[in-house]
C-alpha cells in the first residue's frame, strides 16, 4: 500500500462511482493503543444506483482475499467481514461491541482484514468507470 491512508485510498475510489456523503472505516491501527482494528468500510452516496451493488459483490468475488466478506447495501452500504456481521447479532444491534472484542482479542483477524481489504479496494478501483471509459 501506499502512503495514503486507507481510508482516503477508500473515499477517493468510491467517489468515482458518486457523490460519497457520508463514510465510516476504523484506522488501521488504534489512535491509542496502536493494535491493529479489524477492517470494514460504510458509506452512502448522494445518489445510490442500483446498478452500482453488483459492481462491489463482484469485487468481493475476485478479490483473492483469506477471510469471508459480505457487502450490505441498506440505508449505508458496507463491506465488512461476514463474522463481524454475525458477531453483530441481529439488525447489527451490538455492531460497535463486536468490533471492539474482535480488535481487542484477535489480531490475526484483524491483519487478514486490512490485507483483504486492500485487495477488495484493489477489485473496485479497477472496476471504477473512470478505468473503463
Amino acid at each position: 500500500m501506499s502512503s495514503k491512508s486507507r481510508n482516503k485510498r477508500a473515499k477517493e475510489i468510491l467517489s468515482h462511482f458518486g457523490e460519497v456523503v457520508w463514510f465510516r472505516s476504523p484506522t488501521e491501527q488504534h489512535p491509542i493503543h496502536g493494535h491493529l482494528q479489524v477492517a470494514f468500510i460504510g458509506w452512502r452516496f448522494a445518489e445510490p444506483r442500483e446498478e452500482l451493488k453488483s459492481v462491489f459483490e463482484q469485487a468481493l468475488q475476485v478479490a483473492p482475499t483469506d477471510a469471508e466478506w459480505t457487502f450490505r447495501s441498506e440505508r449505508n452500504w458496507m463491506i465488512l467481514p461476514t463474522r463481524l456481521l454475525h458477531e453483530a447479532g441481529p439488525g447489527a444491534r451490538d455492531f460497535i461491541e463486536a468490533v471492539a472484542t474482535i480488535t481487542r482479542t484477535d489480531q490475526t483477524f484483524c491483519a487478514t482484514t486490512a490485507e483483504d481489504l486492500e485487495k477488495i479496494l484493489s477489485a473496485i478501483d479497477a472496476a471504477s468507470p473512470d478505468k473503463n471509459a
